[in-house]
Order: C-alpha cells, then sequence, then structure tokens
C-alpha cells in the first residue's frame, strides 16, 4: 500500500514526507489560486528535492498535442520522481499513448467510470485515480468503481496500479483500500488527524501520568 499527499505546499509537503508513511506527492489544478504566480516548471523544481518517492503532477492541456509538450517540461525536470497525470477524455487518451510509448510514467486521472479504466489500462499507464467523492455527488458510487477495477485487473494479471482520488474521509480512506486500492492520496488535513485517535490520547495520557514518575536510566 501508499499514501500520497495531495499539496503544492512545500511546509506541508516536508511535513507529511517526514512522518515516514507518506510515500509521495500528488497535485492537481484545484490546489492552484488566482495567487499563484509562480510557473508549474519552476514550481515542481521548487518542490521536487522534498516529495519523497514521487511527483504525480497533473499538466494542463486542451488537446493531445498540448498535454504531450507540456508533459515532456515537466518530466524531463525529474524521470526518476516525475509522474504525470493526464485526465481521461479522447484527447488525454490519445497523450497517454505518445507519453507512454516515449517511456514517460503516466496517471490516468479523472477517471469516474468501471469503462475509463479499462481503457487506460490497456494502454499501459502505471496509475489510474477514481475520483471517489466526486462520483458519488453525481449519484453513483466511487468505491464500487475502484473495486471493479480492482477485480478486473486481478483476473487479466493488470500491472496498472489504482490510486484512489478525491477522498474526504477517514471512512472513504478505510474503504478505498479494502475495495482493492493499491494507493491513496488525501489531502493535509485529513493527513493532519489520520494518525490521531480521541481514544489513543486518553491513554497515551495516561501512559504519560506513570512515565513522569519513572527514570529512563539511574542518572534521569
Amino acid at each position: 500500500m501508499r499514501l500520497y499527499i495531495d499539496s503544492i505546499i512545500k511546509d506541508e509537503i516536508v511535513e507529511a514526507i517526514g512522518s515516514g508513511f507518506i510515500y509521495g506527492v500528488t497535485s492537481n489544478p484545484f490546489l492552484f489560486n488566482s495567487d499563484t504566480k509562480i510557473s508549474l516548471k519552476n514550481l515542481v523544481e521548487e518542490l521536487i528535492p522534498y516529495v519523497g518517492n514521487e511527483f504525480h503532477v497533473q499538466v494542463p492541456g486542451r488537446n493531445c498535442d498540448e498535454y504531450v509538450k507540456n508533459a515532456l517540461v515537466i518530466y524531463d525536470i525529474e524521470p526518476k520522481k516525475v509522474v504525470i497525470k493526464i485526465p481521461t477524455h479522447n484527447e488525454g487518451v490519445k497523450a497517454m499513448r505518445i507519453l507512454k510509448e516515449s517511456g514517460v510514467r503516466v496517471t490516468a486521472t479523472a477517471i469516474t467510470n468501471v469503462v475509463q479504466g479499462i481503457v487506460v489500462a490497456m494502454l499501459g499507464v502505471d496509475y489510474v485515480a477514481p475520483f471517489i467523492s466526486r462520483i458519488d455527488e453525481y449519484g453513483y458510487n466511487g468505491l464500487d468503481i475502484v473495486k471493479q477495477l480492482a477485480e478486473i485487473y486481478r483476473i487479466h494479471k493488470v500491472k496498472t496500479m489504482i490510486l484512489a482520488a478525491s477522498i474526504r474521509t477517514p471512512i472513504q480512506f478505510i474503504e478505498a483500500f479494502k475495495a482493492g486500492a493499491d494507493c491513496a492520496t488525501i489531502k493535509y488535513t485529513l493527513f493532519k488527524n489520520i494518525a490521531e485517535s480521541a481514544i489513543s490520547s486518553k491513554i497515551i495520557s495516561q501512559m504519560n501520568d506513570i512515565w513522569r514518575k519513572i527514570l529512563v536510566d539511574s542518572y534521569g
């Protein structure tokens, strides 16, 4: 299992990677705002030393040519760590094929149904990212899509990994892995609380009360 943080803020990334249980970083255009002054290339160059094992970077584009052009600019920054995210639609799928033929690692993002997940797996993409909460908002079951893809990939020995995205609650986090996701990406706010528990905190407080009376060694 792998866990990623969805962020483009250096301090958040450093803290998350420092936890030891965050494998890498993902990004998407929703993380940017009107105050963002830096180019995507410069941002990736700035963050790449801190992202851990992988940095899944979504690149802009309205057609295949734009996706490929922008993807190569970003991928060449650090091929050992960068994974290019391309949204799944006709033009995006064309770009994924070209990028895979060029040796670029690819995440097919904005997956909202099983058919899309099958199609991109046929291209040999490295990851598929089903949008769990976004799918739920439209009246479908995001976790069920993860489950179906996991079963199909298992039957056909597909190497594409399922990266569960659009996770908003700890329950979704748990259920995504139960459904067969290989990886998940979470926002910083969820990361901050994921290892915490009110019950654990009470137990730890009781432990600390006892520890105050006990020396680690004879010298204090």
